[in-house]
Order: C-alpha cells, then sequence, then structure tokens
C-alpha cells in the first residue's frame, strides 16, 4: 500500500472536489485523479462518485475513510517516536546548543562555563540570538536549551522555567554627555535626550517594557530605534553618540567600553525576567544537567 496513495484519498474526502485536494496537496488535477484511480484498482473498490462539479464518497468510501484516517495517524505516531529516540540515541554525541537573548549574556555564559566544567566531555556552543529566534530554533530543534524573556509560546512544545528576575538599573551614556559627571541618573534627566530602543519585531516584550517605564514617570526621550543586538553592539552606538542604553543589573556588573560611562539609573521600577527554556519531549540528559546548573547559580 503506497501511503501517499491514502493520504491523497483522504484529503479528496474531505475536500469533495479535486482541484481544490490538488491545490492543498501542491500538485496538479490529473496526476491525483490518476493516483486515485490506482488505489481504487488496487482496493478493487469504488472510493468516489465523480461528477462535474464534485466527488462524493461511496458508501464503501465512507467506510474506509475512518480506516484510513487512523492508518495516517499511527504513521505518524510511529515516526514521531522514531525521532524521538533517534534524538536520544544521538543526545551523548551532540554538542548541547545554547541560544540567548539580550540582558541574559552573562549568565548564560557563566552557566554554560560551568556546565562544561563538571562534564567536560559534552561541547557547549552558545548562540546570541533574539527571544523570537530562540523559540523557533527549539521548536524546530535546532536548539537545545534557551535562555529568554517571555511570553512562552508553543505550551505544548515547550518547557519552562523561571531563572531571575534582574533589575534594569543602570543605562550608558557617551563619555561626553553632560549626564557623565553626574552620580546617578534619573529618568526625568532623559526628557528630549536620544534614547536607544530596540525595535518591537525583534523583541516586543523588552521594546514594551521600556515605553512603560517612561510613560508611567511621564518622561518622553527622543527614541532612537534600533534592530536588536548583544550588549557589546548597543555599547558601540553609545559610544559613537547614538544614544543612551539601557543596562540591566547583571550588565551592568560585567560589561565595560571606551567612550560609554555606566551610571545608576533612579527610580528602579522595571524588570527583566528571564526563562530557562527547552523541549518537553527533548530526551538527553545533559538538558536537565544543565537547566540544574544554571537554577543553582541563578535563581532569583
Amino acid at each position: 500500500m503506497d501511503l501517499r496513495r491514502l493520504t491523497y484519498f483522504v484529503t479528496v474526502a474531505e475536500e469533495q472536489h479535486f482541484g481544490r485536494a490538488a491545490a492543498r496537496l501542491h500538485m496538479t488535477t490529473p496526476p491525483l485523479s490518476q493516483r486515485i484511480r490506482e488505489l481504487e484498482a488496487e482496493l478493487g473498490v469504488q472510493l468516489f462518485e465523480r461528477s462535474t462539479r464534485q466527488v462524493h464518497l461511496t458508501p464503501a468510501g465512507a467506510r474506509l475513510l475512518h480506516e484510513a484516517r487512523s492508518a495516517l495517524r499511527a504513521i505518524d505516531r510511529f515516526t514521531d517516536l522514531a525521532d524521538t529516540l533517534r534524538r536520544a540515541a544521538e543526545s551523548t554525541d551532540q554538542p548541547l546548543t545554547v541560544g540567548y537573548c539580550h540582558g541574559s549574556e552573562h549568565a548564560a555564559l557563566a552557566a554554560g562555563q560551568r556546565f562544561h566544567e563538571t562534564h567536560p566531555q559534552i561541547a557547549v556552543r552558545p548562540s546570541a540570538i533574539t527571544s523570537l529566534r530562540i523559540f523557533k530554533d527549539l521548536r524546530d530543534g535546532r536548539l537545545t536549551v534557551g535562555l529568554v524573556r517571555p511570553p512562552i509560546p508553543y505550551p505544548d512544545r515547550l518547557a519552562s522555567q523561571l531563572l531571575a528576575r534582574v533589575p534594569f538599573d543602570h543605562v550608558a551614556v557617551p563619555q561626553n554627555s553632560p549626564l557623565a559627571s553626574q552620580p546617578d541618573v534619573y529618568a526625568t534627566d532623559l526628557e528630549g535626550q536620544p534614547v536607544l530602543l530596540v525595535e518591537r519585531d525583534d523583541a516586543p516584550t523588552y521594546h514594551d517594557s521600556t515605553l512603560g517605564y517612561c510613560a508611567a514617570l511621564d518622561v518622553h526621550p527622543a527614541w532612537v530605534t534600533h534592530p536588536a543586538t548583544q550588549v557589546e553592539r548597543m555599547l558601540d552606538m553609545v559610544a559613537v553618540g547614538s544614544g543612551i542604553g539601557w543596562l540591566n543589573a547583571w550588565q551592568a556588573a560585567h560589561v565595560s567600553h571606551e567612550g560609554v560611562v555606566i551610571l545608576p539609573l533612579r527610580p528602579v521600577e522595571r524588570f527583566d525576567e528571564f526563562y530557562l527554556v527547552w523541549r518537553i519531549d527533548e530526551q538527553s540528559k545533559w538538558v536537565k544537567q544543565f537547566v540544574e546548573i544554571a537554577m543553582e547559580a541563578y535563581q532569583s
């Protein structure tokens, strides 16, 4: 039995039209009609009554439709299980691929270093990308674990655990800015100043929280939008005078840049939440080990 013919049979039965079924299957009508006739000849049963406008299941076709769907579902379960077993068999040989978003750089790299010190036989490959990209790559199997901002999509595919809630309590200002000589920067000091704002399409949670912080304090910066980038590139923009950048406590404690002054921000009313995420069906024991190591070091 050619499983493709079963798929064709089910699709034509659902559409009741060869043209619509062919479009859904990304093929043309004549070969689809021919495959159905071949299936009928193989079974020795007429599946459809055909007219110029529609096709209808025969009584025999209606009875066989349920069994065809059951067979296709069984094949899906079979291939899903085989894929799970394959990943489990490969898990000890494959590197741990870790995606981390802007703001979580130090935590992700420190957790990766601690994991590798404990399990030197497993390579760790970090990748600095946006949360949205991490979710997609986890879903599609291109990443093993991620460090992201919420919300977490694909609840039927991804597991998650809150790692830390980190205050946004610093800003990065150009060295020649009048603000650079102050001991602290207050939100009101940002009124009318060029301030960096990541584009919403790249990082909606980060973008919205930035706007919300200023709106709540009735502060109106001159926003300078830019694509999502890691902290080093943001500091490059600050150093050349593009605008004032935002830093959370993790970043402020571990970064520096020529031509940039990092100062405390007041008031502290904005926080970054970071979650560890991984596939629900992930079989590698190393993912559990990585999550445990990261939680031990950074749980809020």
